[in-house]
């Protein structure tokens, strides 16, 4: 299977929501490469399957072009339609929870081997504890350069009261497990927060041996 295609196991479609594609320049990319947003509307597409095709091979295409890839990872509103970036009020429920874990530090080039599997041994901190107050089983993403653990949630209805507690929360996972090598990323709480589309590669800076773009995996 096509790694891509485990991107919708951890980012499910939503009926009559339309999907968003985010194409960044790297830090220190040298290519000239300008920010770009695609929106996949249902109402446009065939099937969902059709749907998935042509995000999965623009995804690609704009990986291969140098970019990295993020989409949006809660329900946008259902009559949003153009190529303008997705924002905040753009979100009508929240689906998605994300710890990412990341190292500490200069992170303007890609991780080592070590820095990553000290992102993936307090992942597994993260998750036993939220485990042990009810939390369910996450997806386990490799994002490249660290860790990704999504929890899926109902739908709830954005508002302002969730975006804080949403805060509130990822902070109170960064004072209870991070150290002085890994930490859990508390800038993460916005409703329209993009993410890593698997099967892409993440860059930053220039790699060089030990320090490999890699692609994110559902792992």
């Amino acid at each position: 299977m096509n790694e891509i295609s485990n991107h919708w196991l951890v980012h499910q479609l939503q009926n009559d929501r339309p999907i968003s594609i985010r194409a960044i320049k790297p830090k220190g990319s040298q290519l000239p490469l300008f920010a770009q947003n695609r929106t996949f509307h249902p109402s446009r597409f065939i099937s969902a399957q059709a749907l998935k095709d042509a995000f999965e091979a623009e995804a690609q295409s704009l990986s291969a072009a140098g970019y990295n890839i993020y989409t949006v990872m809660n329900q946008i509103r259902s009559d949003f339609f153009g190529s303008l970036a997705v924002k905040d009020a753009d979100i009508t429920h929240r689906t998605t929870l994300l710890v990412d874990i990341d190292r500490i530090g200069d992170t303007s080039h890609p991780a080592t081997d070590a820095e990553i599997d000290a992102a993936f041994e307090l992942a597994g901190k993260v998750e036993s504890y939220l485990r042990g107050e009810g939390f369910p089983d996450p997806f386990w993403v490799h994002s490249g350069n660290g860790c990704h653990l999504y929890y899926r949630t109902p739908a709830i209805p954005q508002s302002a009261l969730v975006t804080q507690t949403v805060e509130l929360f990822l902070k109170g996972l960064a004072n209870r497990f991070n150290n002085s090598v890994v930490s859990v990323d508390t800038s993460v709480f916005n409703a329209s927060r993009i993410t890593k589309v698997i099967g892409t590669y993440a860059r930053k800076g220039v790699e060089s041996e030990g320090r490999p773009y890699r692609i994110a995996r559902l792992v």
